[in-house]
């Protein structure tokens, strides 16, 4: 693995752990939404969830960027997790309403809808420019958003809203 592939992944996994991470500080808000996956993750010992994301990462980076339909898979991923997103919200989004209010649901899908539809964009534009670099920002992009924002809770914990 060449250089601009080592920066692309270890400068995305330390990336990760740190949005994987932010969620440990305060109260999850509008801004800050606490992922699903990270909210589960969160109940084993406190080094292990902020790191998974960042080590799936490396892995996905290091053994599938050299492959050569790596951008199709990316593509295929990127719409999968938006489509499963979208049901996610419209199946949850009375519980997210009713515990976390209406703002806050909102700003949190608008997040999604966004970051996806960028994430799609750039994964489409990799695969027809054939562009290494463009794929590896689609993949970033991708998992930061099942880091930050995609398939957030809905439902209470306590936290309080934003």
């Amino acid at each position: 693995m060449d250089y601009p592939y080592k920066k692309w992944m270890y400068g995305g996994a330390i990336l990760l752990a740190i949005v994987s991470g932010i969620s440990i500080f305060g109260a999850p808000n509008a801004w800050l939404p606490v992922p699903l996956p990270i909210l589960v993750l969160a109940f084993f010992p406190f080094s292990m969830y902020p790191l998974l994301t960042p080590i799936l990462y490396i892995v996905v980076v290091k053994y599938l960027s050299p492959y050569k339909y790596f951008a199709k898979i990316v593509l295929a991923l990127t719409i999968f997790f938006g489509l499963l997103n979208i049901w996610y919200f419209v199946s949850y989004w009375p519980e997210g309403v009713k515990y976390q209010g209406a703002t806050h649901t909102r700003i949190v899908a608008i997040e999604n809808f966004v970051g996806f539809g960028a994430a799609i964009a750039l994964a489409v534009f990799g695969v027809i420019s054939g562009k290494r670099t463009i794929v590896l920002a689609a993949n970033l992009l991708l998992f930061l958003l099942l880091s930050w924002c995609a398939f957030p809770f809905l439902g209470a914990l306590g936290f309080g809203r934003s």
